[in-house]
């Protein structure tokens, strides 16, 4: 979680901080059922003009609190979770003073290994970049409508219990 003091600037987030008609907010693809392209995330952050890239890779690990893990369910709300995305964006670019930005989420059946999420900035500071990626993870993690079942080596699966949706 980022604290106040590991951060430049504190974000504020609000419904009206997102604003739909702006050129930010073109139709971009934030959740999918396709293999996550890590090199394409990468390009897609270039920008001449920074001094910072930051990319988060999210995988599939072997082992949970249930026990030995074999595969991964994610499944999603996918409009609000797009939705949801896309403010988490708009109040980080404002806050950090993000250049470019790139947040993918996969869903579907992943086995281990398999990326689920990546978050790619770039930003004109590294201390900026950092602060900003942890932010969008945590709060995707706890705002974005997005549920993991975990296939356990037992035969068993088990929803991987959450947080509240704000």
């Amino acid at each position: 979680m980022v604290k106040e003091s590991d951060a430049i600037r504190s974000p504020q987030t609000t419904e009206r901080d997102y604003c739909p008609n702006s050129a930010e907010n073109l139709p971009i693809q934030r959740i999918t059922s396709k293999e996550i392209d890590i090199p394409s995330i990468l390009k897609s952050i270039d920008d001449g003009g920074v001094g910072a890239k930051v990319l988060f890779v999210g995988t599939v690990r072997n082992f949970s609190d249930n026990g030995d893990v074999v595969g991964m369910t994610y499944e999603s709300y996918i409009g609000m979770a797009e939705e949801k995305i896309k403010n988490i964006e708009f109040v980080a670019k404002k806050t950090w003073g993000i250049k470019k930005i790139s947040i993918i989420h996969r869903i579907g059946e992943l086995t281990i290994g398999d990326n689920s999420v990546a978050i790619a900035i770039s930003t004109s500071h590294s201390k900026d970049a950092f602060a900003a990626c942890q932010f969008i993870l945590d709060k995707i993690k706890n705002e974005v409508p997005i549920w993991k079942k975990e296939k356990i080596m037992n035969g068993e699966t088990k929803w991987v219990k959450g947080k509240s949706i704000k």
